[in-house]
């Protein structure tokens, strides 16, 4: 049986699916202050029988507690997408990703419990404070690793499980994304500037149309999709420097500076954004390029990069209704959505229109 949260893990059911009859009694820690608006994260501090040896600590990830938030997450296939990367594609990436010890969820697609290696003592890259520059260009280092090892190579052909971006379901969710305009409408008006607001109207009626159009146009790479500065840590057990990339729920097949501009637009802060943001960009095209991938010029990456941080921008419009859970996602909510559509006012972004 699959547990429906953290707290229902029991010493049995880890002795079971880890092959052991030594844990003999566990403690778990809520780890959710800011984390897993899709999931529950808990670290299970482990006891051992006298004489056993194994991990003090792992790091176990289950459904949401919110109905609305687990509901997404089953019916968009992010739990199952999660449990298929760490059984099936987590040891082909190039970059680094905890280890899995245990990864399942039901055919319905919840309930879905993972279980991975903690990497003890990594920090953390602040998302509300900032990436540093120094920061910034470890995680696009770690981008131009993941996406060139399969940019429109053939890699990923056959792994049924990870969908494009105009899947079906991403196409249904754009009923969804209608359905929720008013209230974003109403809680954003007076935030965001008046043409923020108006660019995610007026791209909504397109937006299963911008889909085929990026599957179409975009050379198709495996996408994190949730690149950001919350899901890295760096540093500690995985080694001076290196970066250990989390939360692999919405991993897609899709055009590759789709991450660049989800971390650029609302890790960094607008001010350091606009100072950093070209150089950054430039670095992510160069080591493309010196990692083998052809023909895609720097004006192809950029117009990439811009139609890009407008699609993250549209794609606050479902995050507005998501239970927050705690204080700290509510404020990193109400700090990066306006991020993204500083980021998109600031690269003309509305141009995207004249494609439909």
């Amino acid at each position: 049986m699959i547990p429906e949260t953290t707290a229902g893990i029991t010493v049995g059911w880890l002795n079971d699916v880890l092959g052991r009859d030594d844990i003999t009694a566990l403690h778990a820690e809520d780890l959710g202050e800011g984390l897993g608006l899709l999931g529950e994260v808990a670290r299970l501090h482990l006891t051992y029988a006298a004489g056993a040896a194994g991990p003090a600590t792992v790091i176990a990830k289950c459904q949401s507690p919110a109905p609305e938030n687990r509901i997404v997450g089953q019916l968009m296939g992010f739990y199952g997408r999660e449990v298929n990367f760490y059984n099936h594609l987590a040891r082909s990436v190039p970059v680094r990703v905890p280890g899995c010890l245990q990864a399942e969820v039901a055919p319905e697609g919840a309930p879905f419990v993972v279980l991975l290696e903690e990497v003890t003592g990594a920090r953390t890259i602040d998302q509300i404070a900032g990436a540093s520059r120094a920061d910034a260009e470890l995680v696009v280092d770690t981008a131009i690793a993941l996406h060139a090892a399969f940019w429109d190579n053939g890699r990923l052909d056959g792994v049924d499980w990870l969908p494009a971006l105009n899947t079906p379901l991403n196409l249904a969710a754009a009923a969804m994304a209608e359905a929720k305009l008013p209230d974003f409408v109403k809680y954003w008006s007076g935030t965001l500037p008046d043409d923020a607001v108006q660019f995610v109207v007026d791209l909504t009626p397109h937006y299963p149309a911008l889909l085929d159009w990026w599957v179409a146009e975009a050379a198709p790479t495996l996408v994190h999709f949730d690149y950001r500065a919350d899901n890295f840590l760096v540093g500690g057990s995985a080694g001076d420097g290196v970066v250990t990339v989390l939360d692999w729920q919405f991993c897609m097949r899709g055009p590759g500076p789709w991450d660049i501009a989800n971390f650029l637009a609302a890790s960094i802060t607008t001010d350091n954004r606009r100072a950093w943001e070209d150089d950054l960009v430039h670095r992510y095209h160069d080591g493309l390029l010196a990692a083998g991938v052809k023909d895609y010029g720097w004006d192809r990456c950029w117009r990439d990069y811009r139609y890009a941080v407008g699609q993250q921008a549209w794609s606050t419009l479902p995050m507005g209704d998501l239970d927050p859970g705690n204080e700290r996602s509510r404020l990193l909510l109400d700090t990066l959505i306006p991020r993204y559509h500083a980021a998109a006012t600031d690269l003309d972004v509305a141009e995207m229109l004249t494609l439909f």
